[in-house]
């Protein structure tokens, strides 16, 4: 089987939970024998004449064989869109259609439509290549890809709103700046690299206090962003999808309540996982101090400051032998219960999993998965989270096993008060996890993932009826 996959970056500029998923997922099928090969979005050219192009790129990544669209879409990330006939843009779709010719994929997997033409899918249907789409995020159905609005959750069905969380997007330079080759080389100098993270940090915390400039103000443009245009771009796309790979429950309610019931067949709920998770899980004890970690991005979405409020009021609250151990190479918090410890390599996560007691893991986008949770539990760490981290799904029946709230600061000050003046409770909480049966292997996760494209590939009946798919998406 040759396997061709497609994301959004490689490492330095791109990381996160899906590109360490994507690579260790084409290293394991390497190693099991099959075919693979990876595409990404190379260079946005600032000159929109220029014609797309796929090239084979000098170095491959992970000794994988890697080829870079030349003048793709842009790539959002999690910023949101403003100039939304960018994301749109039409091409031949020429080049893909000879890229496709030469590598004969069985099987294409898309882990993220960012930076991806239409055309490429509209090739690959012509050519009855299936098509597998992982649900890492929500982009496609959210210009922000986390369905959250104000704070709050969205629907995003009809993406009416959709103006007011994308006035703080990327503008066309810094897109094209991100997704050129010198912007690669720079992040791949690690002083420059965290230099530049600290200053973007500090933007990105002052951008209440930037004044608006033209481009945010849309109403009397002639370049006003079109989203229903754009939403019907992405609707277009999923359409074309064969085989939805949701990783959680969670995920897949999601996309059903945007997309509408998908045809039966046509999905498979697979909790994703990495090839560094293995199973160490041990007994452990609990002192005087509770020791709440916190691992990831200083962002609203993730929760991070719900978690910093409802900590600080456990504080004022008398609840003094409280720690907070912070692991981000973003910047200092200096509240007095704050432990800051700097980002931290794979081979670390051991350490750092025995210098605390529980992880926080307070989401306040419906996260499609969470593979922290994954990490937390192959060392019997109990997890605090909130009812929107998808990869509750691992600790369903067993509700000992973690703490999982409503996803509110008062939900989230509770559930911390509780273990605080109870410890027993985190006792309890391991040894739920000792007791729990779990397959951690990377190559078992492969293998149902090979199963899912057999299905996909074999399944003339699921992979040919387009139509009934279309019309299972709800138009405009």
């Amino acid at each position: 089987m040759k396997i061709l996959h497609y994301m959004f970056g490689i490492p330095p500029v791109r990381a996160g939970g899906m590109i360490q998923y994507a690579s260790d997922l084409m290293i394991q099928q390497q190693q099991m024998g099959e075919t693979v090969c990876l595409l990404l979005p190379g260079t946005l050219p600032a000159h929109t004449r220029k014609k797309t192009a796929i090239y084979r790129k000098k170095a491959d990544y992970l000794e994988i064989p890697t080829y870079v669209i030349y003048h793709p879409l842009p790539v959002a990330v999690c910023n949101g869109i403003l100039d939304t006939a960018a994301y749109t843009a039409a091409c031949t779709g020429n080049a893909f259609a000879s890229f496709l010719h030469r590598q004969k994929p069985s099987v294409i997997h898309i882990h993220t439509f960012m930076g991806l033409h239409r055309e490429f899918l509209e090739e690959a249907r012509r050519l009855g290549i299936p098509v597998i789409y992982t649900s890492h995020d929500y982009f496609g159905i959210c210009p922000s890809a986390v369905l959250l609005a104000g704070g709050q959750l969205c629907t995003g069905k009809e993406w009416n709103n959709c103006a007011k969380c994308c006035k703080h997007a990327f503008p066309q330079w810094r897109l094209r700046m991100e997704q050129s080759a010198w912007y690669s080389r720079f992040r791949r100098i690690e002083r420059l690299a965290a230099i530049g993270k600290k200053c973007f940090y500090l933007a990105e915390t002052h951008k209440h206090n930037i004044i608006k400039s033209s481009h945010f103000e849309h109403k009397n443009s002639k370049n006003a962003p079109d989203y229903h245009a754009l939403r019907e771009y992405y609707l277009s796309m999923f359409r074309m999808v064969s085989c939805f790979h949701f990783n959680s429950t969670l995920a897949k309610e999601t996309y059903h309540s945007i997309l509408g019931q998908i045809q039966s067949g046509r999905e498979a709920v697979l909790p994703v996982s990495h090839a560094g998770i293995a199973d160490r899980r041990k007994s452990r004890s609990y002192g005087k101090t509770l020791r709440i970690g916190y691992i990831g991005s200083w962002s609203e979405h993730k929760g991070f400051f719900t978690l910093l409020h409802a900590c600080r009021w456990l504080v004022q609250n008398g609840c003094t032998d409280l720690e907070l151990h912070l692991y981000s190479s973003t910047a200092r918090r200096t509240e007095p219960f704050v432990k800051n410890h700097p980002g931290f390599a794979p081979k670390e996560l051991g350490a750092v999993m025995d210098s605390i007691d529980v992880l926080a893991v307070p989401s306040r986008w419906r996260e499609t998965f969470g593979l922290v949770v994954l990490e937390a539990a192959s060392f019997g760490v109990p997890v605090v989270m909130s009812e929107y981290v998808g990869a509750r799904d691992i600790l369903k029946g067993n509700a000992d096993a973690a703490f999982v709230y409503d996803g509110t600061l008062r939900g989230l000050k509770e559930t911390l008060y509780r273990i605080y003046m109870d410890r027993e409770l985190l006792v309890q909480a391991n040894r739920c996890l000792l007791e729990m049966e779990f397959d951690f292997s990377f190559e078992s996760h492969t293998r149902r993932m090979r199963d899912i494209y057999r299905e996909s590939i074999e399944g003339d009946a699921r992979r040919g009826d387009w139509h009934a798919l279309a019309a299972s998406v709800p138009e405009g």
